[in-house]
């Protein structure tokens, strides 16, 4: 009898202990962890919620591809058995002691936050070593036509910036159990310009396309960052470069900045009148009232090639004014008319050479564009101020010929073009030297061809629009030029 009452006793008890953990090892309704409810859960039923909320894999979103990891694969661990411990001593009344008196006490809701383990390095890691590769894209190159002098515009690359801040959005992301969403932050990179290489190379096949056999020489000054090209040929042959050439109005150029050197403002009006004469209208009077009103009235071309010395240029020189019949001045030799490689018997009374012209050109550009002293000329001599008049008065120059008609309705060009006509009564050489101002860059142009041969004005006019378009495409590969030759 004893053993009966005994087992029933412990029938009893072990009846009454699984009532007690169905009421006291349930969650009270309201409760949380980590934002997930458990209320009226076991804690195994709490724990597989708790694990399936935080196992939804993190999407990660390029540029609209969607990409996804298990949190175990970014290093995230759940420390489930950790928050439900403390889960259950937030009811530290509900004993089964006191649910046997019948004193259960009625528990509070919590709420809790989640708590993880995260194993550092592999959200870098991954992110390294999936998009640069497989998502990233290169921006590709502007490279031109066969046969053609349009350019091929290069593509814009897309890439993944700002890593850390990735990291911190994928970490907040691994730890909410809704915001499983990760937007990175991706840039699109611009396309690389036309590499120099390829342009040397469309303007050598220029030459042939256009069929010019005679002496080409092309100097190109970048005013972005200082590159330079610079190149001669002669039927189909290079050449040194800088060979001397007859400067014919481009030398108009340096006359002016002498002239500037020794103006003040406000710059007379007679000045003005004469410089925006010589320049736009390629007048010899003006070039020649200039420099016998304002520096001498004998010897004014060679302080015109004085001035060039000062500012390094050893072959741009003046020995003589414009009027026919005007004296040599002097009989100057220079290192570039000296050379017997190349010699192509240059105007006497005054001569440049590409490189120099050029250069000087980009001495104007930066002296108006930059208004700082060591930007100007001639210590100061020629002021900001005064360089943008230079310009100004270069920009007039609309002749609509030569490396004008090879560029868009965009650009501007401020230049001076040149020829003459030599003994025979025939143009043999042309030049044009001038700055480019376009939406994709600003360069310095200066091309001089010259030919034994008569060369027809027309055709050389196509020669120069057809190597200015090359270039201006290449530098405006969404603006290009485009040129009438009907």
């Amino acid at each position: 009898m004893a053993g009966l009452l005994i087992l029933a006793a412990i029938v009893l008890t072990v009846i009454t202990f699984i009532r007690f953990k169905s009421v006291a090892v349930v969650y009270p309704n309201g409760s949380e962890i980590g934002g997930i409810p458990v209320g009226g859960l076991s804690r195994r039923l709490a724990e597989e919620r708790l694990r399936e909320a935080y196992g939804i894999p993190v999407e990660l979103n390029y540029r609209g591809a969607r990409v996804q990891f298990s949190p175990q694969s970014l290093g995230l661990t759940l420390n489930v058995d950790d928050v439900l411990n403390q889960a259950d001593n937030q009811n530290p009344g509900a004993t089964w002691w006191n649910y046997l008196w019948g004193k259960i006490e009625t528990p509070k809701p919590f709420t809790l936050s989640m708590q993880f383990s995260q194993e550092q390095g592999i959200i870098k890691q991954m992110l390294e070593e999936t998009f640069p590769n497989r998502y990233d894209q290169a921006a590709s190159a502007t490279v031109p036509m066969a046969n053609a002098y349009d350019v091929v515009p290069g593509e814009p690359g897309l890439q993944m910036v700002q890593y850390d801040e990735a990291i911190s959005q994928i970490e907040a992301a691994l730890r909410s159990p809704n915001q499983r969403v990760v937007q990175l932050h991706v840039e699109e990179t611009p396309a690389l310009a036309m590499s120099w290489e390829n342009l040397e190379i469309k303007l050598r096949q220029t030459f042939r396309e256009e069929n010019f056999n005679g002496l080409v020489e092309i100097y190109l000054q970048d005013l972005q960052d200082g590159r330079v090209m610079h190149f001669a040929t002669r039927g189909g042959v290079d050449v040194p470069v800088d060979v001397a050439y007859s400067g014919a109005s481009t030398v108009k150029i340096p006359i002016m900045v002498s002239t500037m050197r020794r103006l003040s403002d406000p710059i007379p009006a007679a000045a003005s009148t004469w410089m925006r004469s010589m320049i736009q209208d390629s007048l010899n009077p003006p070039a020649d009232g200039l420099m016998k009103n304002y520096m001498d009235n004998n010897t004014g071309p060679l302080m015109v090639t004085d001035d060039m010395k000062e500012l390094g240029y050893q072959n741009t020189f003046l020995a003589g004014f414009f009027e026919p019949g005007s004296p040599l001045l002097r009989k100057i030799e220079t290192p570039a008319n000296t050379r017997r490689d190349i010699y192509i018997n240059p105007d006497l009374y005054n001569q440049t050479v590409p490189s120099e012209i050029g250069d000087l050109l980009a001495k104007i550009y930066r002296c108006a564009t930059f208004d700082g002293a060591e930007y100007t000329l001639f210590s100061g001599q020629v002021t900001h101020e005064e360089c943008r008049t230079m310009v100004d008065n270069l920009l007039s120059n609309r002749m609509g010929a030569l490396i004008e008609v090879g560029t868009s309705v965009e650009a501007q060009v401020a230049h001076k073009h040149g020829w003459t006509n030599a003994l025979d009564g025939l143009i043999h050489s042309i030049s044009d030297v001038g700055i480019v101002y376009s939406p994709g860059g600003n360069y310095v142009l200066v091309i001089f061809i010259y030919s034994e041969n008569q060369i027809l004005f027309d055709h050389g006019n196509l020669l120069f629009a057809r190597l200015s378009q090359s270039i201006y495409n290449a530098y405006n590969p969404y603006q290009q030029a485009i040129v009438y030759t009907e």
